[in-house]
């Protein structure tokens, strides 16, 4: 099957063909997508995902983060927002629309520009708003739910819908969205503020998330999600000892353990190896079942 394949409509801007997925995570690691495509508009992602729907897997990528793609690659489709579902304007005084591709850190300097508080959160935080709004990203005491007024998702009919934070059942780390459905945009509802303040705000977070967190090597943030009770994941994992350990080019973070670095080198089997002895050393020691922020993405999805 080629790129001109009827799965494919007309796109404004060209298929790629057996794309390294590394570049494209923060993490740095994955193989070669079967096809790399990159929708502009919601029009563009309707027509994918029809055409695409029950014949091939897809995949969504906005700005790779808190993703790890197999060493082996993807055997579908990998749609990645950023270069086109970019488009982000105010909708009245006090709210912002953004399409899933916009950056979080994008989102967060347009606010202040704007002067608007409650964004500030996002400045350190990785990734995509379409990703953020997936796992209710947060930091610093807000999520996205504090300022989410209502989302358009799509579903695996390519329809799109309006969801508010209510419907969304958005919680910790979580959104309740169905399977095969995802975020296409979302409005997002903030306060004014003085932008200087907003400024100092985010500079403060900044300073302390690089004093707290290892950033001079590849990561997805944090691997596991902190339990609802009891000491966080980073805490759990410390206690087992494996602060600092290695496996091949990957390495539990000596800084911040419920980290994963990439080292140099570092291939996915490196980082499950890593996954998994962390999770039967805290299961037995502590008997807590971490759960993972991150996906794992396998060659057929």
């Amino acid at each position: 099957m080629s790129a001109a394949s009827p799965f494919f409509p007309k796109l404004s801007r060209p298929v790629a063909e057996w794309v390294p997925l590394a570049p494209h995570t923060t993490w740095r690691i994955g193989g070669p997508a079967r096809w790399l495509v990159f929708p502009s508009t919601v029009q563009e992602m309707s027509h994918l995902v029809q055409n695409l729907a029950g014949e091939i897997p897809w995949l969504l990528l906005g700005g790779g983060s808190n993703v790890l793609i197999d060493d082996a690659g993807f055997q579908g489709v990998v749609m990645d927002l950023a270069p086109g579902m970019n488009q982000i304007r105010m909708t009245d005084p006090w709210t912002i629309a953004a399409e899933a591709g916009v950056s979080t850190r994008t989102l967060a300097h347009f606010a202040r520009r704007h002067g608007l508080t409650g964004a500030e959160f996002l400045a350190g935080i990785p990734g995509s708003v379409g990703g953020a709004l997936r796992m209710n990203a947060g930091a610093y005491g807000g999520d996205m739910r504090q300022i989410l007024q209502h989302a358009q998702v799509m579903d695996p009919t390519g329809q799109c819908h309006d969801r508010t934070p209510q419907e969304l059942a958005m919680s910790y780390r979580r959104t309740q969205l169905p399977s095969g459905w995802f975020f296409v945009s979302g409005h997002f509802r903030l306060q004014p503020g003085d932008p200087e303040r907003i400024r100092h705000t985010m500079r403060d977070f900044n300073q302390r998330r690089r004093h707290s967190q290892p950033l001079q090597y590849p990561s997805a943030g944090s691997v596991f999600c902190n339990p609802a009770t009891g000491p966080g994941a980073w805490q759990l994992i410390d206690a087992v000892g494996l602060r600092g350990v290695r496996q091949g080019g990957a390495q539990v973070a000596e800084k911040h353990c419920n980290f994963i670095l990439n080292r140099g080198g570092a291939r996915s089997g490196d980082i499950l190896t890593l996954i998994d002895l962390i999770r039967e050393k805290v299961l037995k020691k502590s008997h807590v079942g971490l759960e993972l922020e991150v996906r794992i993405v396998s060659p057929n999805g």
